[in-house]
């Protein structure tokens, strides 16, 4: 049968896959005349001109901003549960989905600090402004009657807040940005909805088994300037989907100890006409061009790798630098839709890296007891951070997956910076927390050696202890896995056809 199978994909996407070539070969995420576009922009002015990792079409890069990668919904919600209720004037809300009975707290709190209630005690004294995108009309979740559904329980709940639906995405695409912004004083940004859809956002760094799937994922405190940007990307969106237009706060100042970052975005063109006219592309830039000057070190996690000009990149840097470069990815172990455009880029990459140990991909899992007396389970936890460092000198956190969606086609959000504290820090408490090592165990060991003794042999340990249901193991790096069922690759090779990655 799943012979059967294997041979009916094979003849019935062949066609298909002679007009869209190999995956790694899909067609980049902007075409020529945007490309062009791109290359012809104003010059940034010192001491910004330098430096082609900043994007010149969009907001310019800020001085003295400071941000602090909160990961896991275990530092973020609570974070933004006290944030929110010390508003004073506005709070923005933008989107891709809401659960109105999410709790940003748990524990003994859970049930007084679920979304709808925290927005319904801040609107009695700030005015909330709540933006999502308003679904997809039919094939996919969530669809628009569940988004309206979300928005009248929202409403009734808190009736004094503004929730509008942003209905400008086309058909197939949707608006996944992710940002909060609370009276110019703090923003937040990154991969985290205040959801429960398709998966509880709360999560801790040590993932334990529960019911439903684990969570790692990443967003960004914000202070300083940049949170404006943030601001006015809001209204700009609030603008296209409602006609209203409010002016974004000016940002409360900060002390001179921040880093230079700036607000990067993909807009796609026409999407929001008064905003962006020909479309912005800065989350692609900044991070094509991080990717075309590594030397030391690329890091990368994401629930999909999918963009060929990202999967190119990788190669050319793996050629241009010698036997100490490293590359590691981290993706879901299944991906909730195209997994096997997952698979043929890690193929790609592991056969171009031809066994000199410069690339490496992994997923994670976590472990338990199971059901049966005396055994284990191990299930994966997925992927969902949008996370890039390169050289331990530049990051982003955002809300963009590396494929054509999350770099030409939706709207989406992120912050990059060049500050080598912040970066490297980041890089260790991500390695530490999947080896299951202290941070400063972590922080002492070189990337190459950590990439190559650390990540192999503790992945290792999870794989053995994941086929041999042997008692739960603390760390969670796993060795990534490619193949499956025909079955699964019918299924994905229809999914390539119909939609645009």
């Amino acid at each position: 049968m799943l012979r059967l199978l294997g041979r009916l994909s094979a003849l019935l996407f062949a066609p298909l896959r002679r007009l869209t070539g190999p995956l790694h070969r899909r067609r980049p995420a902007l075409s020529d005349e945007q490309e062009e576009r791109q290359t012809n922009l104003p010059p940034l002015p010192p001491p910004w001109s330098d430096d082609e990792r900043w994007y010149r079409g969009d907001f310019p890069p800020r001085e003295n901003v400071r941000i602090r990668p909160l990961i896991h919904g275990a530092e973020y919600f609570p974070d933004l549960h006290r944030e929110l209720l010390s508003a004073r004037s506005r709070v923005t809300i933008a989107g891709w989905a809401l659960s109105p009975h999410f709790s940003l707290l748990r524990g003994d709190d859970a049930q007084s600090s679920t979304i709808e209630r925290v927005l319904d005690e801040v609107s009695s004294h700030a005015e909330v402004y709540v933006l999502l995108w308003a679904g997809a009309p039919a094939l996919f979740q969530p669809n628009t009657h569940s988004v309206e559904q979300v928005r009248d329980r929202l409403l009734t709940v808190a009736p004094r807040v503004h929730c509008a639906l942003d209905r400008t995405a086309p058909f197939s695409h949707d608006h996944h940005q992710k940002a909060v912004t609370v009276d110019g004083r703090v923003a937040y940004v990154g991969g985290m909805d205040i959801s429960s859809f398709q998966g509880d956002r709360w999560d801790t760094a040590h993932h334990p088994i529960r019911f439903g799937v684990g969570w790692h994922d990443i967003q960004a405190r914000v202070e300083g300037p940049l949170i404006r940007d943030v601001e006015e990307n809001f209204w700009g969106r609030w603008e296209g989907a409602t006609g209203e237009r409010l002016q974004p706060h000016d940002p409360i100042a900060h002390s001179d100890d921040g880093s230079p970052a700036q607000l990067v975005r993909t807009i796609p063109r026409d999407c929001y006409p008064s905003m962006a006219p020909d479309g912005h592309y800065g989350i692609r830039h900044a991070l094509l061009a991080a990717l075309g000057r590594a030397r030391s070190s690329i890091y990368l996690e994401n629930q999909y790798l999918w963009a060929p000009e990202v999967v190119e990149a990788l190669c050319v840097a793996m050629d241009r630098n010698g036997p100490h470069f490293r590359i590691v990815v981290v993706l879901p172990a299944r991906a909730y839709d195209g997994r096997y455009d997952n698979d043929d880029h890690v193929r790609h990459l592991a056969k171009h890296d031809e066994g000199r140990g410069r690339f490496a991909a992994y997923s994670l899992y976590s472990s338990g007891p199971a059901e049966s007396v005396g055994g284990y389970r191990y299930l994966p936890i997925y992927v969902h951070a949008k996370v890039s460092i390169v050289d331990d000198e530049w990051f982003m956190i955002g809300s963009a997956n590396l494929n054509r969606r999350g770099l030409a086609t939706d709207s989406e959000i992120a912050v990059h910076s060049v500050d080598p504290t912040t970066a490297r820090e980041l890089r260790v408490r991500l390695w530490a927390e999947h080896l299951g090592l202290p941070e400063s165990e972590m922080a002492a060991v070189s990337i190459p050696e950590a990439v190559d003794r650390l990540w192999r042999e503790r992945a290792a340990e999870v794989e053995r202890g994941r086929r041999e249901s042997l008692p739960g193991i603390a760390h969670h790096a796993h060795p990534y896995e490619t193949g499956g069922t025909p079955a699964a690759r019918l299924m994905d090779r229809f999914q390539s056809a119909t939609l645009e990655h």
